[in-house]
């Protein structure tokens, strides 16, 4: 990949410009809510757990918002809490304990003429599972692949279809679903169909991305590299093939010549793409528009891989640390971007001008907004069992998800914890500024 050439802007000018974005809106957070709810055998004190993934539930009647509701998965559980109360809604348990669920995607059908939001789930052992969360019913289940060992990594459901369904697994493949309409009482109508099969040979496929009904861009994040696809809805048939592009991500010393493992992806924007290399220290986000602006995805070059370098809007300075896999999150057109790194904290990037078309790149590397540091906890459940004390270990952020609002910031850690932070105008807020 050729380097970079450096700016010849005035920093004086860039400056100004990342205070236009960081703008001078308070940003503090307290810690309201830290549970232990995904516990093997309802351990209060079991801190092996690894959460994976939360998610905000959408306010079905409008998508762009979301309810105070949150999915969390991880060992064989799935939870619903308000992240208000703090409360538990619900709690579903896989009767084997082996199953580690790893994904959770909302959509939202029409079902007996209401709007009603769905979750769907997948994890370690390959299969796919929908639930109707507000009736406590798990009502289908299902392997997107025969294959043994095979686990579903990451799930995404379309915006403008949304009975389909984007399935990334452990080998390589990303899939597409119909997962059809189920019909109330009985749930009827699920006959999951396959409609799009597509193998990058990136080697494992860790995230999913879906930029939106308007750009129509699908992302993977792999093994070796950031991958996507243009779909076309109307053409999308079991031998459609969309033209892959391979996003090249700025190169790093630490990849050793290599494909960068990228192991997170999130939409900022209808064109701005946030994704994070491991080992690379930074988080970069991306103009979609401009780094496909001379593509041609017409169908003709099925079988073509097409090297894009992304055109970047930012470098986001970021966690050095050499852990995988902690997934950011944003909100997609709000502008706030938070990772969790392996210390516990959380960092924040306040961006909302690079989330809007033809928004101008920021030369310099951008320092966080504030960072949330992990508080002190009174952890009687830990002590009665003489356990080590959480943070004497790495605590390590698996995934963080923002509310529609940003009132609302809600972390799980590798250690069972659901960690939720309540936006206040209080400056004295457990945070790093």
């Amino acid at each position: 990949m050729p380097d970079k050439k450096k700016s010849k802007d005035d920093p004086k000018k860039e400056a100004k410009k990342l205070k236009v974005d960081q703008s001078a809106e308070s940003f503090n957070y307290d810690p309201v809510h830290f549970i232990r709810s995904h516990s093997k055998n309802n351990d209060p004190a079991d801190v092996q757990t690894q959460i994976w993934e939360v998610v905000f539930e959408p306010d079905p009647l409008d998508n762009s918002r979301t309810l105070s509701n949150v999915a969390t998965c991880g060992g064989n559980s799935i939870c619903i809490i308000d992240v208000n109360s703090g409360t538990v809604l619900m709690k579903y348990k896989h009767k084997d304990n082996r199953e580690n669920f790893y994904t959770l995607a909302w959509t939202t059908l029409e079902l007996g003429g209401e709007k009603t939001n769905i979750l769907a789930s997948g994890g370690i052992k390959g299969e796919i599972r929908m639930f109707h969360p507000s009736a406590k019913v798990c009502f289908h289940e299902w392997r997107p692949l025969d294959k043994k060992n095979t686990a579903v990594n990451s799930l995404v459901f379309h915006s403008s279809n949304p009975s389909w369904l984007f399935c990334g697994t452990n080998d390589g493949y990303v899939s597409l679903f119909d997962v059809g309409v189920p019909t109330l009482p009985t749930y009827e109508g699920v006959a999951p169909k396959q409609l799009l099969k597509l193998y990058p040979d990136y080697g494992d496929v860790y995230n999913l991305a879906w930029s939106g009904h308007e750009s129509k861009w699908l992302f993977a994040g792999t093994a070796a590299g950031l991958v996507g696809w243009n779909i076309e809805e109307e053409k999308v048939t079991p031998k459609y093939r969309p033209m892959m592009v391979d996003f090249l991500l700025p190169e790093n010393e630490r990849d050793k010549g290599e494909n960068p493992i990228v192991d997170s992806i999130a939409i900022a924007g209808e064109h701005s793409i946030v994704a994070k290399c491991a080992n690379h220290g930074l988080i970069y986000i991306f103009d979609l528009k401009k780094t496909v602006k001379e593509i041609a995805t017409d169908e003709g070059k099925k079988d073509k891989v097409i090297e894009k370098e992304v055109s970047l809007l930012g470098n986001l300075k970021w966690s050095d640390t050499d852990n995988f896999y902690m997934n950011l999150g944003c909100h997609k057109g709000k502008g706030l971007v938070v990772c969790g790194d392996d210390k516990g904290s959380l960092w924040l990037y306040n961006l909302p001008g690079l989330t809007t078309s033809g928004a101008d790149p920021i030369k310099k590397i951008v320092e966080p907004t504030t960072r949330l540091m992990w508080p002190e906890l009174q952890d009687d459940h830990l002590e009665n069992s003489r356990k080590v004390p959480l943070d004497r270990h790495d605590i390590i952020i698996d995934k963080v998800t923002v509310s529609a609002d940003s009132n609302h910031i809600v972390a799980v850690t590798s250690n069972n914890m659901v960690c939720i932070w309540k936006r206040t105008d209080d400056d004295s807020s457990t945070s790093d500024s």
